[in-house]
């Protein structure tokens, strides 16, 4: 996996598995799920792929830092299910031991609507994920350990211009040097307004019970904007904070999700940006 071929080789068959369906996908609207935590219960429509990638600069605290270049593909499979694949990128750690630059983790995982609104949105959706540990962990680039995850979305629309996305998620987090995996929670809330048709802020709180096999709980805000550019592509940025326990000081991100595919117009709503867990990205 150090090499990126098993990588490559992935997203190029979820391309494919995405082609025979490209005239079914009709309007489909453009929504990312970066940068922040809460991820939205919206599916990539069937034919379509939707490629998000960005960068994240973290100050874990005074002379300690990190830094990613996130990216993930979703890719529609049917009108209920997307599968998707996503890495660190280029990942770097600085000031503390271990420390060191390379490619981090991959994720792979997928989202299932289980239950939408006829002629709506999904109101609820599923999102197991599993983190492959690529990265190097002797120069703190992950633990070493795979991660598994299940997250539960919902959110709803209200007012003329509001919407609200919530997450819950449990997962089994590895301990590294050898430790066993650990027990994970996480819940966070992501508030989002239409202000113009393009103009999308938003502003969020996440709690995770711990990002460490020795750690505490920690909760953490972030706030920023999305911007379409145009029907396929659309721009995210904006800064986190850290509120109590060990997460990490500040932290600066921004993006850019584009859509492969389709003969149609696509439609943008409002909708929150998924923002970079304190400590896991």
């Amino acid at each position: 996996m150090k090499n990126g071929r098993p990588l490559a080789l992935a997203v190029l068959l979820l391309l494919a598995a995405a082609l025979p369906a490209r005239a079914q996908a009709e309007d489909p609207e453009i929504e990312p799920d970066r940068p922040d935590v809460t991820d939205s219960t919206h599916v990539v429509p069937p034919g379509l792929v939707q490629v998000e990638f960005g960068a994240l600069f973290l100050r874990n605290a005074p002379g300690q830092t990190g830094a990613t270049s996130p990216f993930t593909f979703r890719v529609g499979v049917f009108d209920w299910l997307e599968a998707r694949i996503g890495a660190d990128g280029l990942a770097s750690v600085n000031g503390s031991d271990p420390s060191g630059t390379g490619f981090g983790n991959v994720q792979l995982g997928a989202k299932l609507r289980l239950w939408a609104q006829p002629g709506g949105p999904p109101v609820l959706s599923i999102l197991p994920n599993v983190n492959v540990p690529t990265g190097d962990s002797q120069k703190g680039l992950g633990t070493g350990d795979a991660d598994f995850t299940l997250a539960l979305l919902t959110g709803t629309d209200f007012h003329e211009r509001g919407h609200i996305d919530v997450n819950y998620g449990i997962g089994a987090i590895g301990g590294g040097a050898g430790r066993p995996h650990y027990l994970q929670h996480l819940v966070s809330a992501s508030l989002s307004a239409a202000v113009t048709g393009r103009f999308n802020p938003y502003v969020e709180v996440f709690w995770f019970s711990r990002t460490d096999i020795s750690g505490a709980a920690e909760t953490a805000m972030d706030t920023g904007v999305i911007y379409e550019l145009g029907a396929r592509y659309a721009f995210d940025a904006g800064v986190q904070w850290g509120v109590s326990g060990p997460a990490s000081d500040f932290g600066v991100f921004a993006g850019l999700t584009v859509i492969v595919g389709g003969d149609h117009g696509l439609n943008g709503r409002q909708r929150s940006v998924k923002a970079p867990p304190a400590k896991r990205r």
